[in-house]
């Protein structure tokens, strides 16, 4: 099932029809999409289609297979080429006659660094400077985010050489429910909120299966699929980054400041940084941060883990390793794991479920007032000593709209809302409204949206 990318698929099929030549750059994390994004595009392309996926052994050993894949597609066994520069010199004089689409997958395994990079580099310019009335389209693709970033780099042969970069991010919450769109409501946030908007991993789901079934299945059984995947991912990519580990460790499913993620690592690393492992992280777009709106008029800079599965497995998958022994896998997680994923963890993620369907509502102008910025905020108040925290503020020309977002599955009473509206009152910062995100029912308020509001098809286009 191929799902979402719309955008992306848009934007691919106009660099197919354009009339100059196109390099184009893909990356994302593996598992993210890249390669079906890149089929599902040049599915009507009327022109010969070289696709190719790199394997990780080497320069030589992947110019060999190329060669022989352009052999096969171009009819031609005599073909022999010494170089990437000589392989695309080739076809962007076949691609006057014909138009050619070549496609290099996974190209860091391919890539002998700035010497592969400059053949790559000097074909297109030679491209160029000819002014050829069919030239070639080109992509290069790969999942080591940080090598795929640097080739744009100021310092680099190809700087400046791609026509566009593009850079595939996780599905939203709408766009993942529709790998299991016989799932109740309640599940489709639960998925998302253990899994994120990975399509491999949403692909997964087995819909004869029930929520708790299926994580058992894949995280907590003998040979449990994803807990695999992430623990490869984790030992492959993020131990290679000093620290990382703990940081993570330490953020879990939580959105904690710079200072206090600074003030538990120094527990155990009394002169350490946590600086690099941050930046790292962030580059890698495993966690993010978050610039907080404070009443004192500064900005305070908090970081979450943005990726839903690796929060995930810091919070439920690091941990109890002796109590495994001791437990069926349905005992393991009913003792261990699912209070807590249900009554924190999703409720957490549901704050950022509710974000993303927020922004999409805006989009659609169905709010009152044009939202211009979104954004938690924590009011600390120096003379009454109190602490206000939001889940999502909204700020307009006419001020500031709260939303509170709750998942609990009983009603939210009238005195709990008044609660809330009250809070507003008491920050004293401009509060216009308070609206509700709410899984369940909200009484005596109309400013409330609810699980079907979310779903509703006229967002997926948003």
């Amino acid at each position: 099932m191929f799902v979402g990318r719309s955008e992306e698929l848009r934007e691919l099929k106009q660099r197919y029809a354009s009339d100059k030549t196109e390099i184009v750059g893909i990356l994302g994390r593996r598992r993210i999409g890249k390669s079906q994004l890149i089929f599902h595009s040049h599915q009507d392309f009327d022109g010969v289609v070289i696709s190719y996926e790199c394997s990780d052994t080497g320069y030589a050993d992947n110019l060999s297979r190329i060669e022989s894949l352009i052999k096969e597609k171009m009819g031609n066994r005599f073909l022999h080429f010494v170089s990437l520069y000589e392989v695309l010199s080739y076809l962007q004089q076949e691609a006057a006659s014909r138009k050619i689409l070549f496609i290099i997958d996974e190209y860091p395994y391919m890539r002998d660094g700035k010497k592969t990079d400059s053949e790559i580099k000097n074909a297109i310019d030679d491209f160029n400077m000819r002014g050829l009335d069919n030239p070639l389209k080109f992509i290069l693709c790969g999942s080591a985010v940080k090598t795929m970033e640097v080739l744009d780099d100021s310092s680099m042969p190809l700087h400046g050489r791609f026509t566009k970069v593009i850079r595939l991010l996780p599905l939203n919450y709408l766009e993942s429910s529709m790998f299991f769109p016989e799932a109740s409501l309640e599940d489709k946030v639960q998925y998302y909120a253990v899994l994120g908007g990975v399509p491999y991993y949403l692909k997964q789901i087995n819909p004869n299966r029930s929520f708790d079934e299926n994580i058992i299945d894949l995280f907590f059984s003998s040979s449990p699929l994803l807990a695999t995947e992430l623990e490869n991912q984790i030992n492959g990519e993020i131990n290679k980054i000093e620290k990382a580990t703990f940081i993570l460790d330490i953020l879990k499913n939580k959105t904690i400041s710079y200072s206090d993620i600074l003030q538990l690592f120094h527990a155990s690393y009394p002169n350490g940084s946590i600086d690099y492992p941050l930046k790292k992280l962030l580059e890698m777009k495993v966690i993010e941060k978050l610039v907080v709106e404070q009443n004192n008029g500064k900005q305070k800079p908090y970081y979450r883990i943005s990726d839903h599965s690796i929060a995930f497995y810091y919070s439920f998958l690091v941990r109890h390793y002796a109590n495994r022994l001791l437990f069926s896998d349905r005992e393991y997680y009913e003792t261990f794991i699912k209070e807590k994923l249900v009554s924190s963890f999703i409720p957490i993620m549901f704050e950022r479920i509710a974000f993303q369907f927020i922004a999409l509502m805006n989009k659609k102008g169905a709010f009152e007032y044009r939202l211009y910025d979104l954004f938690p905020y924590v009011i600390n108040d120096k003379v009454t000593k109190k602490s206000y925290q939001f889940d999502v503020v909204g700020k307009t020309d006419a001020g500031l709209v709260n939303f509170e977002c709750k998942f609990q599955k009983d009603t939210i009473h009238t005195s709990e809302v008044y609660a809330e509206q009250r809070q507003a009152e008491l920050a004293n910062q401009g509060f216009i409204e308070t609206f509700f995100v709410s899984r369940s029912k909200v009484e005596g308020c109309d400013k409330a949206y609810y699980l079907p509001d979310m779903y509703q098809d006229s967002l997926a286009d948003s």
